[in-house]
């Protein structure tokens, strides 16, 4: 989700335009999320993956795949001091030494032309053993930890394949790579992210993170699956409803106990409302969504997509590591991601979302809305503006805010 902005300098762009410049700019990601491993340890009840394999038998990636993803990104990132590599997609631990060959040998591709990696593993935190997760200190890798808050909300979900629960071991690892990091001067990120699911209330999960001593934390709602049958959409909406009633609540509060103070170093709280109040009080201007353009994805068998939203859809490929990027395919994806955006212009919120994202039905194409996406961006937008706004005038809460 994107961050609004408030009134002031902000610079709206005309998001229907359709010029071909646009589509021919030149190809340089600076991230590359990268399905290393197509598999999981876990069976998550509402994995947006499909347990990391997007509808396909399970597999990781094979040397002459990686190498030639390395050469790839070198050849990629000229000009770039800086790109970012992101493991995710599947459990990355089960496959963790061949990864790490991988990224050894891209440092030290990109390291000859002075360009740093930063690496980062998204982990359901149950794979990793102690000696990788220091091997992960020692190459300063970033890691996020998917932990759904308290132990109940948690173990409902996300389940070893033989239905045990998981909360208790990835807890651990949360705790021991954070304590690693915490001994080391400019650490690496030890992160947690949330997706709140079922009967699970964003107020709970918060709660639980500040119990911990965690002040900041990504918090998703579930989406349906694409890759786990059919999903009952009305239930669905309904749980979306009552995250956004906790995000408003929580937004107000934190707004509320900062009054007089300054927010970027003091706040505490879901970062999607976080990332929302920075861009309102710098007033950022609209910019388009990364796929495509800053950011470039890679499947098990070295495919390449806009982004991991259209990994497993063989379709929406843009080329592979082998042939590179194909340049009809990724202009074709810029010009309708392009002409998509046309229905954006008269909505309020359009320089606020980014332009949303357009990966909601990979199967149909580049397709904005999917899922109700945009009312929830819009409602969000809404929480964001008004809680910003309160911090920053002192005014009284609006009526029929949540105590």
């Amino acid at each position: 989700m994107s961050d609004p902005q408030s009134g002031g300098a902000i610079q709206v762009h005309d998001v229907g335009k359709t010029d071909s410049v646009a589509s021919r700019e030149p190809f340089k990601p600076a991230s590359w999320k990268v399905a290393f491993v197509q598999d999981c340890n876990l069976r998550c009840k509402y994995c947006c993956t499909g347990f990391g394999r997007y509808g396909q038998e399970h597999q990781y990636m094979r040397p002459d795949v990686w190498m030639q993803l390395t050469d790839l990104v070198a050849a990629m990132s000229a000009g770039w001091n800086r790109v970012e590599v992101e493991f995710g997609g599947g459990e990355t631990f089960l496959r963790f030494k061949e990864a790490m060959l991988f990224l050894d040998r891209l440092r030290r591709l990109v390291g000859e032309k002075r360009i740093r990696v930063d690496a980062r593993i998204l982990t359901n935190g149950t794979a990793a053993t102690p000696e990788q997760l220091r091997e992960c200190l020692a190459r300063r890798i970033s890691l996020t930890f998917s932990i759904d808050g308290p132990q109940t909300e948690h173990d409902a979900f996300r389940q070893f394949p033989d239905g045990k629960p998981t909360h208790r071991l990835a807890l651990e690892n949360w705790r021991r790579y954070c304590e690693l990091v915490n001994g080391v001067a400019d650490p690496p990120g030890c992160e947690v992210s949330a997706v709140i699911a079922g009967d699970s209330r964003l107020a709970d999960v918060a709660r639980f993170w500040r119990e911990q001593g965690v002040k900041r934390f990504k918090a998703i709602p579930a989406e349906p699956s694409r890759f786990l049958g059919p999903q009952e959409l009305e239930a669905w909406q309904t749980r979306r409803d009552r995250y956004l009633q906790d995000m408003k609540t929580l937004a107000f509060a934190e707004a509320e106990r900062l009054r007089g103070r300054e927010f970027e170093s003091e706040f505490e709280g879901p970062l999607g409302i976080l990332g929302s109040w920075r861009r309102l009080s710098r007033g950022a201007p609209y910019r388009v969504c990364g796929a495509g353009n800053s950011i470039i994805a890679v499947d098990a068998l070295g495919n390449l997509f806009p982004c991991q939203g259209f990994a497993g859809f063989a379709q929406r490929s843009i080329g592979d590591v082998h042939s590179g990027v194909l340049p009809a395919k990724l202009q074709e994806f810029r010009a309708t991601r392009l002409r998509v955006q046309d229905s954006c212009n008269g909505c309020w919120a359009r320089f606020l979302c980014d332009g949303g994202c357009c990966a909601g039905d990979p199967e149909a194409g580049v397709v904005l809305d999917y899922w109700n996406g945009c009312e929830f961006t819009r409602a969000h937008a809404e929480i964001a503006i008004q809680s910003y706004l309160y911090w920053r005038s002192h005014a009284a809460l609006p009526t029929g805010t949540p105590q």
